[in-house]
């Protein structure tokens, strides 16, 4: 079993019991899982994480955006399509299980519509979705020397809603 993890600046780390115990009602209520998954935080506070797994369940985002400078520094295996992520809310309690289905790389000064229309619904337009992400990044990257500029690698990773657990 492979784990990942992908945090920002804010978010719980997840307790190893409780992803065990949720990986193991997952893979119940969904067989095909298999053993190896990601485990990935959201949002930048309570609030927001609450929102972005609303979306999530709603399916109305449907990606999520990694970037490699961050996966690399802190050696991390790359992602591919198929890859189960356990997404963790705010306070670090698991709470779904997507599947990536894609990997489409690009910079940040490419993203437009058809990246931002993937995420949730506050955030599908480019002019908020950018300086919002703009920001969050930069205190993400601020630890390794890095900045969020245009030429910067991002990975956009469409996903499938394979399990949802409510609170």
């Amino acid at each position: 079993m492979t784990r990942t993890l992908v945090i920002g600046g804010g978010p719980a780390l997840p307790n190893d019991s409780d992803l065990d115990l949720f990986w193991s009602e997952a893979c119940a209520a969904v067989p095909d899982l298999g053993g190896d998954h990601q485990v990935r935080s959201l949002g930048i506070d309570e609030e927001t994480t609450g929102m972005i797994l609303d979306f999530i369940n709603a399916k109305t985002k449907v990606a999520t955006f990694s970037l490699p400078w961050v996966m690399g520094a802190e050696g991390h295996p790359e992602t591919k399509p198929g890859t189960p992520v356990i997404l963790t809310g705010y306070d670090g309690a698991p709470r779904a299980v997507v599947r990536i289905t894609d990997i489409r790389g690009t910079t940040f000064g490419e993203i437009g519509p058809a990246e931002t229309g993937l995420d949730g619904p506050p955030v599908q337009d480019p002019e908020v979705w950018v300086p919002l992400h703009r920001d969050y990044w930069n205190g993400l990257l601020e630890k390794y020397g890095k900045s969020c500029t245009d030429d910067m690698p991002v990975l956009v990773e469409p996903f499938d809603v394979i399990y949802f657990k409510d609170t």
